[in-house]
């Protein structure tokens, strides 16, 4: 009779949904290495974003204008400072000045923004609406990056000469 009953016994398997945060995830986004950072069988990578000739951004260029600040900041806290580089730095590559973008926003903005100090229920939640305002502006300044190359035919310096000209602009208009 005990042999029959364990015979009955079946293993009981448990299956979660939620993943624990890992060490360096942050936020569920999913951020994808550009094939550069890859071993490939052929010796130049096809790149997302085509590079081709120079072209001059139409004057109503409004989509990245607008982000300034965000060029700024990127530029000096993490282009500068962690990777002694400039926009020009990744001239002919603009796939890797988009993935180190998303990745200074994923490890950097959304770490400041988010709160992992509450329950786990909560954990990964914005602290107020003005950091969930600050993380979707930098998510919009992605994409404009993005199309800023694309438009362009993948010149990253345009970022740099951005930069230097509204600095010039700013001091003028000071005097």
């Amino acid at each position: 009779m005990l042999i029959n009953r364990l015979s009955r016994v079946r293993s009981v398997r448990y299956f979660f949904n939620a993943k624990p945060i890992l060490s360096k995830e942050v936020s569920r986004r999913v951020i994808v290495a550009p094939a550069s950072h890859f071993r490939a069988s052929s010796p130049k990578p096809k790149s997302n974003i085509p590079i081709h000739e120079y072209k001059q951004l139409p004057e109503d260029s409004n989509y990245i204008e607008k982000h300034y600040m965000e060029l700024q900041i990127f530029l000096n806290e993490f282009l500068m400072k962690k990777l002694n580089k400039t926009y020009a730095d990744f001239e002919g590559n603009p796939d890797e000045l988009v993935f180190q973008l998303e990745k200074f926003i994923e490890l950097e903005v959304t770490l400041k923004c988010t709160d992992h100090t509450t329950s786990d229920r909560r954990k990964g939640e914005f602290k107020s609406i003005g950091d969930r305002i600050v993380v979707d502006r930098y998510l919009d300044f992605v994409k404009d990056v993005r199309l800023t190359l694309l438009l362009n035919g993948g010149h990253s310096f345009i970022f740099d000469v951005m930069l230097q000209a509204k600095e010039v602009f700013d001091k003028m208009q000071k005097q």
